[in-house]
Formats: C-alpha cells, structure tokens, sequence
C-alpha cells in the first residue's frame, strides 16, 4: 500500500472522484434532456456516494493507481475498461439489491457505463500524450529554427522499439543537437513507412549512398540483433566517408539509464566473429558468497576485473595481492567506493615470497585463490628466462604449496593459449605453472586451470597500441600479415575464470569456444575505419615482423588432451594431468632453485624448460643466450611493448 502515500496517487484519485461524479451527471442529464425532477435529484444525492465508493474500490483493484500514466500502454487501457465494467456492474447490482430499480433509469446506467470508459480512460491517455508528444512538439519547433550547422546529421539503424525509444530521448534531450535523418531497416519491407514522422530510407546497403546524399556525420546503431560481421561490413562500406559510429548497447549495460545516457562509440568487442559469451552465475554466487577470497596480481587487467566481479557476489573479505603498490591502491579505492560487503583487505606482497605468502595465509585463512600473477609480455621473457622461471613457475609452486598448507578449497590458475605447444620462454613457463597445479591436485585442495587466448583492451593489448598510434597519425605497426589471435573481452575471461572455479571437481583444464581466430591485418584496418579513416591512405599500416617468441598462429589445445563438452555450452574442458611425469617435474623445480643462485645461466635454464616441455620450440639464433652474460643493451627493448596480445 505504499502508493497511497504518493502525491500522484491522491492527484489521481481526486480527478477520477470529479470525472466519476460527472459523467453520473451527464448520464442523467442526457437521458432526461438535462430536465432535472426533485424526485431525479434525490436519487442522484442518494446513489453517488455508493457508486463512487463501488467505482474507486473497483479501480484499485485493478491496479489503476499503481502505474506510471506517463508510459502507459495497451494493458493499462484494457485494464480501465475492465474496471469500468466491474464498476458498473457491481453499481447495477447494488441498485437491484437496495432500491429494486425502483426511479432508476436503465439508459442512466448504461450511459454512465460508456462515459467512464470515455473519460478515465481518455484521461489517462491525455497523460500519456502529454508526456510523449509536447516535449517533441516543442523541441520541433525550435529545431527549425536552428541553423543546421549547429546540429549533427544521423540516421538510425534499426526500426523496431529501441529505434523508435532513442528518436524519443534525442527529440527529449536537446543539447544533443542531433538531426534524425531518417531510419535505415535491416531489410527493405519496411521502406517509405514513418517512424513518428521520421521516414524509412532504406536497407543497410544503402548506407553508403545515403550518407553521401544527405551528408550524414553520424550513424546511429539501434539494433541488437545485428550480428558483429554487419557492423564490420557497415564500417567498412562507409570508408572515406568520414562519418562517426555509435552503438546503443544491449539490455544488461543500459539498466537505469536511458538510451541515449547509453550511446557509445563503437568498441572492438562489437566486431568480434561471435557472440560474446553468458554463462550462469548463480552457482558462483552459491560457492563464493560469505567466503573468503584472495586474487593474486589484483592489480592487473585480469586480476582487477575478477576483484570487480567477485564483490558482487558478496564474499566475507576479498584479499587483494599485488607487489605494486600504485595499480593494487587504484582497484582497492574503486572497491572501497562501492561500500557494504565485502570487506576489501589490499595486500602487498610477492608470490616469490614463501614467508610473505604464510604470513597472509595465517591471517585470511582464504577458501578460494585466484591466481592471476605472472609474467606476461612474450619478448620481455626471452630476455629474461630466469625471471621468467622465478615468478611463474617456482612463484606459483610456492602459491599452490601454501593453498595446500592451509586447507583452500578451490585454487583456479589464470593460463594462456601460449601454454600450446610453446614457443616462448613466457609459453613454456605457463605450461610448466600448468603441470605445478595439476600435479598438486587431490591433497585437500581443488586445483584447476583455466586457458583463454587474448583479452581486447588489457594491459599490453594490441588494442590500446592501435588508438595510441591512429590518435597520433600512424603508423599502425602490425607483426606480420597473416599472424591471427583468438580473441575474448575481460568480462568474457573472468566470468569463464569464475564458471570453471565453480564447475570445477579438481586437475581439469578449462577452455572457452572462442569460436573464429581473428586477423590481425583486419582488426587495425577495422579501428582505422572506425575513426572515420581511410587504411593506407589517411593511416599507414607497417609490417615489423614476428618478435622473438611470438607465434603466426595461437592453438588452444596440446597435441594428445582429449576435450569435452560441460553442462555449459563454450566451456570445454579436458583432463591432462594424467600424462605429467611428478618425480620429473619436482626435479626440474629443484634444478630452477639452484639455478636462481647464478643468473646467467640462462642456457641451463632453457635445457631444463625443454626437458619438462618436450614439445618447446625455441628459436635459439633469435636470442643467442647463451652470450648473454651481460646486461641487455636498451636498444634491444625497442618495440617491445608494440606488438603484444597476451591476457
């Protein structure tokens, strides 16, 4: 009953008091010929009182004090009908109990009847008008008399109810200074019909002459359903034309917001070859929730966006652990803003560290560890394979071996699809990481991996290189012409980190159907167009080759892992650890110990690398180690941070 308490509420219902008390009148007035007799008076006096009671008690049973007028639809309107119906009904049934019909009218009753419906109705739909159209009305009338140079020529992709809700809020929202061209339809049955007024010019083939003739600045895109391949086919056939793309983005991204607030600018994601990827998260919450959680590395792409996902599903504390110190204070003051639970504990600290590591252990006592640390940049570690070795290997051994000392419960290791079939110092370390865990499994503690392949937008990403180097006037530097990623967005790698810490019996390898590896080449030609640009004419596109480690192709799967499907339909999962030899593995490891104590030994270190990961292709001429004795020249770093798409 809170609506009674609302102003609108009582606004409402005095208005519905003075329309039902009128059209009672009017009933009597136009059956009689407005002749009023005392006998017909007296019997207005007696009667009203009862018939507004039996009305309003009807309306509120129908809900019809509950809605927002402004946005009614279909269903409210039947709803006053129906309790205009009930109303009079009930009010006819209580003359024949009461008063027999006796100096009561039937067309009285059957007027009073109509006119309710007539005027509560009408009334609610005036409001409703109101609201949609005198906004729009008034906002035409000035648009007129703008000059055109200070509005911004569009067209909408889309013709269905997020088209026509976006023409409403830019008709709404003046300071947009947004002039609707018109509307452009998937297909072309829709073509010469009007939208509010606003025509249907054509299909998505017509878009290039569309925007020549009308000289169109900016395409709207107001259809979720258009696939990702339709928006790269969109972009592209409008290159040169130097219009600017905005997207109206799905359901989850727009709650309590409108759909303008909402219009972004086209993102990479938008063109990925496949649908992004929901999985069910209850199960996560179930497991996660009043626990406590520790996100190694939470200071990085990978590790933040699970510390932002895994507050929502409200764990007793999330234990956050990164050894710097600037990116672990920037994710623990986001989290901390949020306020409520959980309890947000910033950590610093080292996986390298076995005391550093105990020390945190004792005092969370975590149930789940995400370990998301690691060395990633793929031409750094050839330069570096001892320290390479040091973090992601014996740091994630002495991590796991903690998980164990201490009774956690699930421990989800963050791999790479460089892992396959290596080819890098970086690969081979994260298979290594792989085997650590897999091996560890079944002393108490669930260990289990999950592998994606290249997340847009993170630390090191190709994608943030491109906008540096397009937004500075190119060149965009690409390795190599035909060299192909897979590619997922953080969102999709994090919810897949938490899907299979939840799925997850012990020693399985995850992976994510990432469905068509994307090239390259055609990923900055994309961005290039998306900035209104010409690739090759307005931005140059260079071709600097392979760096050392790198692959022309990236695979998730190694030579002999069988893969299944889950109860989720893009999680596959296999079981490998069954082939990993442990007396050998525990020996590399001790090798890596001594060999930490000289650190140019490089050479021994990728002897023992190979020996555990026979499957390690190392191009040894690329990095001639075993000369590196001494301190890298800066000028072997150039470019390093170029070309790098690793999670």
């Amino acid at each position: 009953m809170r609506f009674f308490f609302n102003k609108n509420f009582w606004i409402i219902l005095f208005l519905d008091l003075f329309l039902l008390s009128f059209c009672y009148y009017l009933a009597y007035w136009l059956r009689f010929d407005g002749n009023f007799s005392a006998q017909i008076k007296n019997m207005i006096l007696l009667t009203i009182l009862p018939l507004l009671g039996i009305k309003i008690s009807c309306f509120i049973f129908f809900d019809l004090y509950r809605g927002m007028w402004r946005y009614a639809g279909i269903k409210d309107l039947i709803n006053v009908i129906l309790a205009s119906i009930c109303g009079s009904f009930l009010f006819v049934v209580y003359l024949a109990l009461f008063y027999h019909f006796t100096g009561i009218s039937r067309g009285v009753l059957l007027a009073d009847a109509v006119l309710t419906i007539v005027f509560i109705g009408g009334t609610r739909l005036m409001i409703r008008l109101y609201y949609q159209r005198h906004q729009n009305l008034l906002h035409d009338i000035i648009f007129w008399r703008k000059n055109p140079k200070d509005t911004t020529k569009v067209i909408i992709v889309g013709t269905d109810h997020l088209a026509e809700s976006l023409l409403r809020e830019i008709r709404d929202q003046k300071k947009l200074n947004y002039q609707v061209i018109g509307f452009v339809d998937v297909g072309l049955k829709n073509k010469g019909m009007k939208i509010h007024g606003i025509p249907i010019l054509g299909a998505l083939e017509n878009i290039p002459e569309l925007v020549d003739y009308y000289d169109i600045e900016s395409i709207l895109i107001a259809n979720t359903d258009l696939k990702p391949k339709d928006i790269a086919e969109i972009i592209e056939s409008c290159e040169g034309l130097g219009v600017r793309f905005k997207v109206v983005p799905s359901l989850s991204e727009m709650i309590a917001n409108s759909v303008v607030d909402n219009l972004r600018d086209i993102k990479v994601e938008d063109l990925l070859k496949r649908q992004q990827v929901c999985l069910d998260m209850q199960l996560v919450r179930k497991e996660i929730e009043n626990s406590t959680v520790l996100i190694t590395g939470a200071g990085g792409s990978i590790g933040s966006e699970l510390a932002r996902q895994i507050h929502d599903f409200s764990p007793k504390q999330l234990v956050l652990v990164d050894n710097a110190e600037t990116p672990l204070y920037q994710i623990d003051m986001e989290l901390q803003s949020r306020g409520g639970r959980p309890e947000v504990i910033p950590c610093i600290g080292d996986i390298r560290s076995r005391h550093g590591l105990d020390r945190i252990f004792n005092k969370y006592r975590p149930q789940f560890v995400y370990h998301a640390a690691a060395y990633k940049h793929v031409p750094m570690m050839e330069l570096a394979p001892l320290d390479a070795v040091n973090n992601n290997i014996i740091g994630t051994f002495k991590l796991a071996s903690i998980a164990c000392k201490y009774n956690v419960r699930k421990f989800v290791l963050i791999s790479t699809d460089k892992a396959v079939r290596p080819t890098s110092i970086m690969g081979v370390t994260k298979r290594v990481a792989e085997m650590i865990v897999q091996s560890m499994n079944g002393n108490g503690t669930r260990f289990v991996v999950v592998r994606f392949g290249n997340v847009l937008g993170s630390n090191g990403s190709v994608v943030p290189l491109f906008q540096r180097q397009i937004a500075s006037g190119g060149p965009v530097t690409v390795t190599h012409p035909e060299v192909t990623r897979y590619f997922m967005t953080i969102s999709e790698a994090v919810m897949l980190v938490l899907q299979a810490g939840s799925i997850g019996r012990g020693g399985e390898l995850f992976l994510l159907d990432m469905g068509e590896a994307v090239k390259i080449l055609d990923l900055a030609k994309h961005m290039i167009r998306m900035a209104g640009l010409v690739p090759d004419r307005d931005i140059c596109i260079e071709f600097i080759g392979l760096r050392p480690g790198e692959k022309l192709y990236e695979e998730l799967l190694i030579d002999g892992e069988g893969i299944l499907d889950t109860a989720y339909e893009k999680i596959k999962v296999c079981n490998n650890a069954h082939g990993i030899d442990e007396e050998m593995l525990y020996e590399g490891i001790e090798q890596f110990n001594l060999l930490l104590k000289d650190s140019r030994n490089n050479e021994a270190v990728v002897q023992v690398l190979q020996k555990l990961v026979p499957a390690f292709q190392w191009d040894r001429h690329i990095r001639n180690i075993e000369t590196l004795t001494e301190p890298v020249p800066a000028e072997v770093y150039r470019n390093f941070d170029i070309q790098e798409v690793i999670h």
